[in-house]
């Protein structure tokens, strides 16, 4: 029920110096350079000493596949749902999940499920309707009506534009699908989010930027990812974030041996938050999706998976090798998801928050994490009790994420 963690250089995400941080029933109760409760007045206290480290709000991934993606070339290429131990140790405490290429055998229910499974585990886990196709996929029977009576329902996503894998919408059919998300986010009192995947088709972000020229939709409803598969689609990423939409670096597309086509997410993020319009630029994994990779003719020739340990992975190569700001580069994956997505009272640190942090070094890696005050994570370990873990460890996810690249080719995300 109660921690407080002593001494941290607190990045909240902007610097907030030293602090003590007083956790009481899964938010922060007292943010204070020293804190120091009378003896006995709150009952079986932890204290953690953080003296020379770095606290910084929990991350936000708002791309996950967490029900599993995938698909392209049949039934033995489905990927398989995520677990607690791929996300926590990493630093992510909340996670959004969301349906791909395949609306038919996987569901929105199904979608639910895994969520609040993560959500049980200990982390935050709110999920997107829909998937990449027109009309889309819901539970209720309406992407409005799932945002009224589905709490856990944010906005609507991924949706496919420039793919050949969606269903081609025009900048009229994201104005519609828009509509659809605003007035259930108004009814249901959240703020809503259209969330777009873009492919490798030639238009690009004509789509998104007609629905932003010809509606009267709020433009921080749009937010389009996998914004670094390839230099001319990165080229109009800033453009975006000038119109007002959210423009979100995908931390799992980055150059592959013998593939040189992607931007590195890293370098990506520093010229985007420099380029740009800072907050309106977000980064997220495509976690547990698949990346099918097609040859010239349309066939399958490849399949990787998408490593949520990479969205910790891509900020660290922005910071320390690319030069971004760190304040800037922690907003991305914090404050910023956490404003697209609508959550007040997540993604910073501040008094009556949730109390979702990380304990980082100096070189930024993850040793403690705490999710809705729970201590969850320490030097890549879960602590939290998963009666069905997998027999894989957090560090050995790890090890792979840091050792593995997303196969060669064109087509990701799904």
């Amino acid at each position: 029920m109660f921690a407080l963690l002593r001494g941290a250089e607190c990045f909240g995400p902007e610097p907030l110096g030293r602090q003590d941080v007083l956790i009481a029933g899964g938010v922060i109760a007292r943010l204070a350079p020293s804190i120091e409760p009378e003896q006995g007045i709150l009952p079986d206290l932890r204290v953690h000493d953080l003296h020379g480290r770095m606290l910084v709000p929990g991350f936000i991934d708002m791309h996950v596949h967490i029900a599993g993606g995938g698909g392209e070339g049949g039934y033995q290429h489905r990927t398989p749902p995520i677990e607690a131990h791929a996300l926590g140790p990493h630093g992510t405490t909340g996670v959004v999940g969301l349906l791909g290429t395949d609306g038919v055998t996987r569901s929105v229910a199904e979608l639910l499920a895994e969520a609040r499974r993560l959500t049980a585990l200990g982390l935050t886990a709110e999920i997107l309707t829909g998937a990449y196709q027109l009309p889309t996929r819901t539970l209720t029977g309406s992407v409005r009506s799932d945002l009224v009576y589905l709490p856990d329902v944010l906005g609507a996503g991924e949706i496919a534009i420039a793919d050949d894998r969606g269903s081609h919408p025009s900048g009229h059919d994201l104005i519609a699908i828009g509509a659809e998300v605003r007035v259930g986010a108004l009814l249901a009192g959240k703020k809503g989010i259209l969330h777009i995947h873009v492919g490798d088709g030639q238009r690009r972000l004509e789509a998104v930027r007609r629905a932003l020229h010809r509606s009267a939709l709020p433009e921080d409803l749009f937010s389009a990812t996998h914004l670094n598969r390839n230099p001319d689609l990165f080229a109009e990423a800033a453009d975006l974030t000038r119109l007002g939409a959210y423009a979100d670096v995908t931390a799992g597309i980055f150059p592959a041996p013998g593939d040189r086509k992607p931007v590195d997410p890293g370098e990506a993020l520093a010229e985007l938050l420099h380029r740009g319009h800072p907050e309106r630029v977000t980064m997220s994994s495509d976690g547990q999706g698949s990346s099918p990779v097609f040859d010239d003719q349309g066939r399958l020739v490849g399949l990787g998976i998408g490593q949520a340990a990479r969205l910790h992975w891509a900020l660290r190569q922005a910071v320390l090798k690319f030069g971004a700001p760190l304040q800037a580069a922690l907003a991305a994956v914090t404050s910023h998801p956490a404003a697209a997505l609508g959550l007040p009272r997540r993604g910073r640190i501040a008094v009556g928050n949730a109390a979702d942090l990380v304990v980082l070094d100096d070189r930024l890696e993850v040793h403690e994490v705490f999710a809705r005050g729970r201590l969850c994570a320490r030097d890549g370990q879960w602590l939290l009790p998963d009666p069905f873990q997998r027999e894989a460890s957090a560090k050995g996810l790890k090890r792979l994420a840091k050792t593995t690249s997303r196969s060669p080719g064109g087509a990701y995300g799904s």
